[in-house]
């Protein structure tokens, strides 16, 4: 049976590492909308690349760009070392 333990930031309380998925994500989904709801449309919308020119970034893109950036960071808090280093190469 897979435990949970504290994650490494207070804005994610469970660490994922390998087992109970579903138990994990259906917590994972209330962290983050209790946080800012925007954040969990990024992730369910999808994630937008970052323009490649800082120019770009900092135009009306800069608040999805943060909410992106806002979003990984979440996730990856929830993610044990383990499976973070198997995860760390996907967008």
């Amino acid at each position: 049976m897979a435990r949970f333990e504290e994650g490494r930031s207070i804005s994610c309380p469970l660490l994922f590492e390998g087992e109970a998925y579903f138990q994990w994500s259906n917590v994972m989904k209330y962290v983050i909308l209790a946080q800012c709801f925007e954040v969990w449309e990024i992730i369910e919308e999808g994630y937008l690349e970052a323009p490649k020119k800082k120019k770009k970034i900092m135009s009306e893109n800069d608040t999805k760009t943060k909410l992106n950036a806002r979003a990984m960071h979440i996730l990856l808090c929830g993610l044990s070392e383990d499976v973070s280093k198997k995860v760390s190469t996907c967008k």
